[in-house]
């Protein structure tokens, strides 16, 4: 810090004035050497270039090495824009035995929301050194994560930025609904769920009062009853679904949407014009409207594939990730944005990478797999003017790996450094 005097002359009289610039830091030049850059994943990368920040914002990207203030070498690394991961949930389960109802509600609704947070601190600082910068969560029945968003962006804990809904929203008698628990009458009332609404009006007056508590993003949680009852045609109406998109797009939210893989019921959430579907598989049908319509698809593969076995030991026979990966194949060939999301939990939080991988072997290239988590995730989340890539005026988000990533997809599995908004985090 420097104190800087400066002698000031008035009307003959010289007087000493203090200067109060010692609380004040001068903006410093830091610059990044990187070896080959990949500013934009599926443009031509460039090798010797200098990334100028200042502020946490990138100024300039200049052609050699440059000097600065700061100089962070990277000459050796392939630098690319800080990740994204559309789909997680950070507060979610941590055993596989959370699969059951019971132990379910107790983690999430019963259990002390202190404890929820301490859990979820090293989780998303796990994700940030894994080279994830921004994530969409979207689900956190405990209730913690609008406050743990903003405890991150003030600096308070480490960790991606984030986009949150905390509620799913739902129709009675489809997903989440208190009756799939097994709860006595009077345990009922403590495992509420803020997202529940029917008919029009409730549910435009939920998405209202759930912006207004802080969501960034509005999830609807479609029935998997319609999944696993051929009699079941759909638990929501078209009508309710369109209030939901649509009130939450007059307040400037996006809209996800879990879908089960059901024809009949996603195409309420495509025709309402919802902005992402999340999860696999889907028909060539829904992938087609989706298209037409400019949603994009969140696969999830690697949860898919993660949880394969366990479905199969439950006696669900369906080649769930066969058809999940079938799926990404057809919406690279229809021309349906493809986004990263892992569906991410405490139980997996270690495989936030290895979503690239389950891409790749789906059909994408590895360019390809990298621009889903960046500059399609951007564009998904309408914030493609501030991260998604390296580019002047645009958040210092910024990771390295050692190895060239569009010919191995794999070394996303080691990134070796992390910027976030202009402040190393890693190493």
């Amino acid at each position: 810090m420097i104190c800087k005097w400066k002698s000031l002359s008035r009307r003959g009289l010289i007087g000493v004035v203090l200067m109060a610039s010692c609380g004040v830091a001068e903006a410093q030049t830091v610059v990044i050497h990187a070896g080959t850059l990949i500013a934009t994943p599926g443009s031509p990368a460039k090798t010797n270039q200098s990334i100028v920040i200042e502020n946490g914002r990138i100024t300039s990207i200049q052609d050699g090495f440059i000097p600065g203030d700061q100089i962070i070498d990277l000459s050796k690394s392939y630098v690319l824009p800080g990740l994204i991961d559309m789909h997680t949930h950070v507060t979610g389960m941590e055993r596989i035995d959370e699969t059951a109802p019971t132990q379910w509600v107790t983690n999430l609704f019963l259990q002390r929301q202190s404890i929820t947070v301490l859990k979820a601190i090293p989780v998303v600082r796990q994700i940030l050194l894994q080279g994830f910068t921004t994530i969409r969560n979207v689900g956190d029945p405990a209730s913690v994560t609008y406050d743990l968003r903003d405890a991150i962006a003030s600096g308070k804990i480490d960790g991606p930025r984030m986009l949150v809904s905390e509620p799913q929203f739902t129709l009675p008698g489809g997903a989440l609904s208190n009756d799939m628990f097994h709860l006595t009458h009077d345990a009922v009332a403590l495992v509420g769920n803020r997202g529940a609404c029917t008919g029009v009006e409730d549910c435009r007056r939920a998405v209202r009062e759930e912006v207004q508590r802080g969501a960034d993003v509005i999830k609807i949680r479609l029935a998997d009853t319609a999944a696993l009852d051929p009699r079941i045609q759909t638990i929501e109406s078209q009508d309710e679904v369109n209030a939901i998109v649509e009130t939450a797009h007059q307040l400037g939210r996006t809209v996800a949407v879990h879908s089960a893989g059901v024809d009949r019921e996603t195409m309420l959430a495509v025709n309402a014009g919802a902005d992402t579907i999340e999860h696999g598989p889907q028909s060539d049908a829904v992938l087609q409207a989706m298209q037409r319509k400019g949603l994009s698809f969140t696969p999830t593969l690697d949860t898919v594939r993660y949880f394969a076995p366990i479905l199969k030991r439950l006696g669900i026979t369906r080649d769930y990730y066969g058809e999940a990966r079938a799926s990404v194949g057809n919406a690279k060939r229809i021309g349906v944005r493809i986004v990263y999301g892992t569906d991410l939990m405490p139980l997996y939080a270690d495989r936030e990478s290895l979503e690239f991988s389950a891409l790749v072997d789906a059909g994408l290239t590895p360019s390809e797999a990298l621009m889903a988590a960046t500059v399609n995730a951007a564009a998904a989340l309408h914030m493609e003017k501030d991260i998604g890539s390296i580019a002047p005026g645009k958040t210092a988000d910024i990771i390295a790996v050692d190895q060239d990533p569009t010919r191995d997809i794999q070394a996303m599995e080691k990134v070796s450094f992390v910027m976030k908004a202009g402040k190393v985090v890693a190493p």
